[in-house]
């Protein structure tokens, strides 16, 4: 049965879900460089995890063909994890895109990933991730410079965070419309606070949200005024419940009420 993308994506053939490598002391790190391979796409993103066990983690490993072609032509998304199985689809499209050096660089992708290999990328962006930032998803459209847009990655069920994913590699897709020079600020606004597009692909996740706002009041802090500015915009649309809810959420975080002991 041929791949069918999921709605609102298009099948292309690219393979841009991409193993991420170690950093080493002294060489060339060999992610950035192979982001060379790619400089016309909208967005690069890097999921940093560190922990091989996170629900994203085996989401990952276990549908790597779907998120692989989920990703399209204008996203190029870098992993520290590996797939149970690679396909020979996947192996010939890198075979035809890095041609010489796909045999050295094939090779390195069928090591076993190095256990906190993510923590060594967070000094590379602008600015600087913090250990406490992990897991999370770093978006960014110039591999020169990396400022970026992190968006945290809650510990949720694995049906549940494809639709994140999805909705996220959506997103990408969408910002290509937008000029270069604007495109990192479109993510911005985008995914760190309802967006149409975004609200309109996971909008089944606003319950699991409400909670993790809930749990995690300091992950969410520094994107709460923009979500509320996003939902209550000049009054551009009419609040439903669930909005409602959030909203006070994030206003009982904003003022320090949320607790531990209310998650």
């Amino acid at each position: 049965m041929s791949y069918e993308s999921p709605k609102g994506l298009k099948k292309v053939d690219e393979r841009i879900l991409v193993p991420g490598l170690p950093i080493v002391e002294g060489e060339k790190n060999a992610t950035l460089e192979l982001m060379k391979q790619f400089p016309n796409v909208a967005a690069y993103g890097m999921l940093l995890l560190g922990d091989p066990k996170h629900p994203m983690a085996q989401l990952v490993s276990e549908r790597w063909p779907e998120i692989s072609n989920m990703t399209g032509d204008q996203f190029a998304l870098f992993v520290f994890d590996r797939p149970t199985e690679w396909t020979q689809s996947y192996m010939r499209y890198w075979q035809n895109k890095l041609g010489d050096n796909f045999d050295s660089t094939w090779k390195d992708w069928q090591a076993p990933p190095e256990p906190g290999a993510a923590y060594g990328y967070i000094s590379l962006f602008k600015p600087p991730l913090t250990i406490e930032q992990l897991p999370c998803l770093v978006l960014f459209t110039d591999p020169e410079d990396r400022t970026a847009v992190v968006r945290p990655i809650p510990d949720w069920d694995k049906d549940s965070l494809f639709g994140l994913l999805k909705a996220i590699a959506a997103t990408v897709q969408e910002s290509a419309s937008e000029p270069r020079e604007q495109r990192l600020e479109f993510l911005r606004r985008e995914l760190t606070s309802p967006g149409a597009r975004f609200k309109a692909t996971a909008g089944h996740l606003a319950s699991k949200a409400i909670a993790y706002f809930k749990e995690h009041p300091a992950t969410v802090t520094s994107t709460a005024i923009s979500v509320v500015l996003g939902l209550s915009g000049a009054g551009l649309f009419t609040l439903p419940a669930v909005a409602i809810s959030v909203l006070g959420v994030l206003k009982d975080t904003i003022s320090g009420k949320t607790s531990a002991a209310s998650g």
